[in-house]
């Protein structure tokens, strides 16, 4: 790839070496990927607009009306999961687990802010992972954590890619002004 076909925005995140591993990613053109990520985002269950705090006690059970479907869900809020680092806006997050018959070994991952409110967008907001962390915390890391590793952390640029899901059409959050704010510092990291 030419430096010259980059946008100007992109141009920033090229490594001295001259590969922006970012790039790299986001410009694969799998042909299986592709469509196995067509397959994670739609069938994949919606995020709850609200924290469901039952969660806290254990797996729990949630139906999707839009998909018809019951799914299980756990926390993703502990320290391990070092929302800290990967999602800093959140306060907690949540994951769907594998169905018996799930065509996918994806999982949905939520994240909600102190209000309890689903996060719809900006650095705070989950992503769908293509690998669930009950199939293998090995794959996962490498499908869904190194990716934004290799993005430095831009969410905006992993997002473009893994956006955040709100087919419930939940109330956008963080605010426009947040949102932007938050997209600038992003870009210029």
């Amino acid at each position: 790839m030419l430096l010259s076909s980059l946008p100007p925005h992109r141009l920033q995140h090229v490594s001295i070496s001259g590969v922006d591993s970012c790039e790299k990613w986001l410009s694969c053109r799998n042909e299986f990927l592709h469509k196995y990520l067509h397959q994670v985002l739609t069938e994949l269950p919606s995020c709850p607009c609200s924290y469901p705090s039952e969660v806290i006690y254990g797996a729990i059970n949630i139906q999707d009306t839009v998909l018809q479907k019951t799914y299980r869900w756990r926390d993703a809020s502990g320290p391990k999961e070092r929302l800290d680092i990967y999602k800093p806006s959140a306060r907690f997050c949540i994951h769907s687990m594998l169905l018996y018959d799930s065509t996918t070994l994806g999982a949905q991952h939520c994240c909600y802010d102190n209000s309890m409110r689903l996060i719809t967008r900006g650095r705070g907001a989950g992503a769908p992972n293509l690998i669930s962390t009950e199939f293998s915390p090995e794959l996962h890391y490498k499908v869904d954590v190194l990716p934004w590793i290799l993005c430095k952390g831009d969410w905006s640029r992993f997002h473009s890619v893994r956006p955040p899901n709100n087919r419930l059409e939940c109330t956008e959050n963080p605010t426009e002004l947040v949102f932007q704010m938050e997209l600038k510092e992003a870009q210029e990291y």
